[in-house]
């Protein structure tokens, strides 16, 4: 072939392919990531199962994160892990797709979230009751998984508001009516779950005088202290502190936002020698040592149960925002 027409012909191809090209560099990213980020950041999921070598409980939970609400009926659970109760969930309309099905879950069933996948259509969640649920003559934490169906786009381009729409009307966070702030991005939960409905504490008069516009974060901090929780996300940094939510935007101060909910909960570690012992509060399980957890202010009834070991109790009057660490020692029967 002449040396010309070699030419030609690889400009030819050149060209038809550019406008190929242009369209790839064009197409939008996918944001799945972004939004399996932004979920992990609102639920903060447990820590759930034994510990190293092997010791604690499958149903342990050694971190405590969110605890979610039930909302609707319609989800299933079940006592064996390995045959997980999956539920699938496409807007208000629920069936069960795989798995052993136990229990019909109530509205108002408390649940850990331990895990969160997002996937091109589906969102699931992988959940474990945050009491024990009475199973004839035994007693039992239950597990559940919960897949929401959305359109792929609605993932693809990290559509948050509609995915928390669809999620709030099946389970929502423990002490929240809402999750937005008035710019539309996700407020940062309470860091652990909560137990009884949280106290009321009134609304702030307004922002600190000592916070202006442009200020960089360091100097916010500066300002205000350490904040009670920090979530960054596409460009944005959320700093909580008592009764607003201050709004970093491209390293400076954008707006202050008026937090509706101000938790006064105290926090509460319970610990046990031997561990994975059940907690229970005023007769209700609450988890397995270790565990951390939030109190509502008042007096409670504390008790760590283990097979083959005397009960352990103890009634602690709590205080709001205060820290309680109980070390129950463990003597054989």
């Amino acid at each position: 072939m002449p040396p010309r027409l070699l030419i030609g012909l690889v400009l030819c191809m050149v060209i038809s392919a550019a406008p190929c090209w242009g369209q790839q560099s064009g197409a939008p990213l996918d944001q799945r990531e972004v939004l399996e980020q932004i979920l992990t950041q609102t639920y903060y999921p447990s820590l759930v199962g034994k510990h190293a070598m092997g010791v604690g409980s499958a149903t342990e939970v050694r971190r405590a994160g969110i605890v979610v609400v039930v909302q609707r009926r319609g989800l299933a659970a079940s006592v064996d892990r390995l045959q997980l109760a999956s539920t699938e969930i496409h807007g208000t309309e629920s069936s069960l797709y795989r798995g052993h099905k136990d229990y019909d879950v109530p509205v108002g069933e408390r649940f850990y979230v331990f895990s969160i996948w997002v996937g091109e259509e589906t969102i699931t969640f992988g959940m474990l009751t945050a009491r024990g649920v009475g199973m004839g003559k035994s007693v039992n934490r239950l597990w559940s998984a919960v897949s929401f169906y959305f359109p792929k786009e609605i993932i693809a381009n990290a559509e948050k508001d509609t995915v928390f729409q669809t999620i709030d009307a099946w389970f929502v966070p423990e002490g929240r009516s809402t999750r937005t702030l008035t710019t539309g991005t996700p407020s940062a939960p309470a860091p652990a779950p909560g137990y009884g409905p949280p106290m009321p504490a009134p609304a702030p008069a307004g922002p600190p005088a000592n916070l202006t516009p442009g200020m960089t974060r360091e100097q916010v901090v500066a300002a205000m202290g350490a904040p009670q929780r920090e979530v960054s996300f596409q460009g944005k940094t959320l700093l909580t502190y008592p009764g607003m939510v201050v709004v970093i935007e491209g390293g400076k101060l954008n707006s202050i936002e008026q937090s509706r909910e101000v938790s006064s909960n105290a926090q509460m570690v319970v610990r046990s020698d031997p561990a994975g012992a059940d907690i229970l509060m005023d007769g209700q399980m609450v988890g397995q040592t270790p565990s951390t957890f939030d109190v509502s202010p008042g007096d409670h009834q504390i008790s760590v149960q283990l097979g083959g070991y005397q009960e352990w109790s103890r009634r602690v009057h709590v205080l709001a925002t205060s820290s309680i660490n109980l070390n129950a020692i463990l003597a054989k029967k």
